[in-house]
């Protein structure tokens, strides 16, 4: 029997996005989402420095200018504790969250998907961060990061994502998806729901394609072994 990629769960690092798709979502659509997600997210890079405000209205607004739609946007609130026990998700999502993250930074076949995914939610670092998924040594440390799930049912398709800023003074070898609420890690979540209008976005899908082909650098790399 041929393997079908849509009958299965799958992941996969975009920019500073972790995205999982869940059973059902067509290869083409998964390609549409990846590709769409580092589009927007290199225009938004471009366009807001360090203001990650900035940054996620610049992300949105591209995913509409191709062809997306926003179905839910969510308040911006404090994280107290871990930040996967905060999520808007299903407790099933959560789990597969957990299970991406988990392969993210513990199997030797995701390392590239790993060093992607550090480099692109980190602003910058007054020292190296550690090789572990968003575990840092001390010093101050800002950056940004998105955990999405990316679902299809009769064709349509959506992805609830949430959307984490965090700011890092002097933490001693901790991840950044705990938040202490105080000096030391302070992370503000929110939740956006987008959709995606798949007969539209067809007709720029190979314009999009092409031009991160031709910026010659790959912004997005699977995750194995969920």
């Amino acid at each position: 029997m041929q393997y079908n990629p849509s009958m299965s769960t799958s992941a996969a690092v975009c920019v500073s996005t972790l995205l999982v798709f869940l059973p059902g979502v067509t290869a083409q659509h998964q390609e549409d989402v990846r590709n769409s997600f580092e589009f927007a997210a290199r225009a938004a890079d471009r366009a807001s420095g360090d203001d990650y405000t900035v940054w996620f209205n610049t992300f949105k607004s591209t995913l509409i200018s191709i062809h997306w739609f926003s179905q839910q946007d969510g308040v911006a609130r404090d994280v107290q504790g871990l930040v996967l026990d905060d999520l808007d998700f299903s407790a099933s999502e959560r789990e597969l969250l957990i299970r991406a993250l988990n392969a993210l930074q513990q199997k030797a076949e995701n390392e590239d998907a790993l060093n992607l995914f550090n480099k692109s939610v980190l602003s910058a670092v007054d020292q190296d961060a550690v090789s572990r998924l968003l575990f840092i040594g001390g010093g101050s440390y800002r950056g940004k990061y998105q955990l999405a799930v990316c679902s299809e049912r009769n064709g349509a398709v959506a992805v609830s994502t949430s959307y984490a800023r965090f700011e890092v003074d002097g933490a001693q070898y901790r991840s950044v998806l705990y938040s202490d609420g105080q000096v030391e890690t302070k992370t503000t979540i929110s939740l956006h729901v987008l959709g995606l209008n798949s007969e539209r976005y067809a007709n720029v899908r190979d314009a999009i394609k092409q031009r991160l082909e031709d910026s010659g650098v790959s912004e997005q790399a699977p995750v194995s072994g969920l």
